[in-house]
């Protein structure tokens, strides 16, 4: 939590990718939480945008409770045009977001508008895209949700123009599209995702393996204290099958 706090300061933003069933919903929250209380609260009250699909509204509604995290909104993706003053938002919580991803849809579009706007106070937004799959989509993809938290030019790693540094490579991604040789192309691709990995995507994500939690011995003793233990065996037989 504290790595994803100190990048959402330093990059103004990060992908929350924990693998499936780690509860990124409870991370994302204490980050919140953290977030508000060390944003002048009570000098200013810090608010909270959280979008996300209808079906987990309630899920984030009673995350948030648990947490007393109280000035917060909920919109679901179909709703953003609804959200008519987004100044008034400090940090931006948005799940799946690799739902976002074409920067010529409406809701998309819609999004980046509210991301880009700035605060009340003139700062920038900060942006939680909470996904468990940030590296599943195109180049292209991969660059508009990180333009939501980022500018393209200018931005806060060590490639400071990402648009530079990503038009080769959705070039790139195009042309191996089209190669006949299977091998080849997936070499080519390979390749590719590995460097955006390792330069873009890595400095900017936050990502836990249940492997990770078991190595952790502040992570294992918990999980002891709770008799949670990952079913390994059982998901490796039901994926051999």
């Amino acid at each position: 939590m504290s790595d994803g706090y100190s990048k959402l300061e330093k990059h103004n933003g990060f992908f929350l990718s924990d693998v499936v069933g780690l509860g990124k919903t409870v991370v994302a929250a204490q980050i919140a939480k953290n977030f508000f209380y060390h944003n002048g609260f009570p000098d200013y009250l810090s608010k909270t945008l959280v979008i996300c699909p209808p079906a987990l509204c309630e899920n984030w509604q009673e995350t948030f409770e648990n947490f007393g995290i109280n000035d917060y909104k909920i919109c679901t993706n179909g709703s953003l045009h609804k959200i008519r003053d987004p100044r008034k938002y400090d940090l931006i919580v948005v799940d799946e977001a690799h739902k976002f991803r074409n920067d010529t849809a409406e809701m998309y579009n819609a999004l980046q508008k509210i991301c880009k706007t700035k605060t009340r106070r003139g700062t920038d937004k900060k942006v939680m895209l909470v996904s468990a799959t940030p590296l599943n989509n195109k180049p292209e993809d991969i660059a508009n949700q990180i333009y939501l938290f980022q500018d393209k030019k200018d931005s806060s790693l060590e490639i400071s123009n990402l648009q530079h540094f990503f038009a080769p490579k959705i070039k790139k991604y195009k042309e191996l599209k089209k190669e006949s040789d299977v091998r080849k192309m997936a070499a080519g691709v390979k390749e590719l995702y590995e460097e955006i990995r390792k330069d873009v995507i890595e400095p900017l994500t936050v990502r836990r393996t249940r492997t990770d939690l078991e190595d952790n011995e502040l992570y294992k003793k918990d999980l002891e204290a709770q008799g949670i233990k990952f079913p390994y065996e059982n998901f490796t037989c039901k994926t051999l099958r």
